[in-house]
């Protein structure tokens, strides 16, 4: 692990416009569909916890 690698810098150390420049260079834009994915699992898994414990 090298002291000046990027991938260390804590989240307080990287500015705004750095983050937006490493987020465009990776070239995956995923949207929100993700973030809504998760909380539809995370309803359904609950619904289903209480629909069959009662």
């Amino acid at each position: 692990m090298r002291p000046d690698d990027p991938i260390q810098d804590q989240d307080e150390a990287v500015t705004a416009a750095d983050f937006a420049a490493a987020e465009a260079a990776d070239g995956f834009d995923f949207g929100n569909w993700p973030e809504i994915a998760g909380g539809l699992a995370a309803a359904a898994l609950t619904w289903l916890i209480f629909a069959f414990t009662g």
